[in-house]
């Protein structure tokens, strides 16, 4: 389990108390309907059709996704969690964050909870293990990646970069990054995503 300090506990309150007092989530969040199954959390979001959402029963703060939002844009908002984590509060936004939805509300902290100083930020270039894996990912990814690497909204780290840095062609990394596709083509690198580097050894 997570230790967290009392300084972070209390900054993440904050954050929770901050999130809750926006007038578009005192409008969003609706009590959860008797009618909708019991793996339901205790809220839904009428404006994105009463999904049934998933998180920790124990999760301290929500913040409702505006329209255009994505897993990027959310971690940067609160700088203080990874989209990694972002992801193990809400499993049904997918390691590729395409079940991110607008007005669905999102966890964003729970109680123990440090910011993991070994991901810390994430930019250009930043490389990954497969220990944990980091989100979002590039739709498709093969499941035995072992490495990982993000290329920023930007286009930092550049494809050519990323190719040379790590030793690989583009045919493996085509591979390991549209598996089922032909890996003669040009396939491209997702901006604000993980793409595979290396497999399990």
């Amino acid at each position: 389990m997570f230790n967290i300090p009392l300084t972070a506990s209390i900054a993440l309150l904050a954050l929770a108390s901050v999130a809750i007092a926006s007038p578009l989530q005192s409008t969003t969040l609706q009590p959860r309907q008797a009618t909708l199954p019991p793996t339901c959390t205790d809220f839904y979001s009428p404006e994105s059709g009463n999904v049934c959402i998933t998180r920790p029963t124990n999760c301290l703060a929500n913040y409702t996704v505006t329209p255009g939002e994505s897993c990027g844009t959310v971690v940067d908002r609160f700088a203080n969690f990874t989209a990694t984590d972002l992801y193990a509060w809400n499993p049904e936004i997918r390691q590729d964050c395409t079940g991110l939805r607008a007005y669905v509300p999102v966890c964003i902290g729970v109680p123990n909870y440090v910011y993991p100083g070994l991901l810390g930020p994430v930019f250009g270039g930043r490389k990954a293990t497969a220990n944990r894996t980091p989100v979002p990912v590039q739709p498709g990814i093969v499941a035995n990646c072992g490495a990982y690497q993000y290329t920023d909204s930007k286009g930092e780290v550049s494809f050519a970069q990323l190719l040379s840095s790590n030793h690989i062609t583009q045919q493996q990394w085509n591979t390991w990054n549209w598996p089922g596709k032909d890996p003669k083509d040009n396939w491209a690198v997702f901006a604000g995503y993980w793409s595979c580097i290396a497999l399990k050894q």
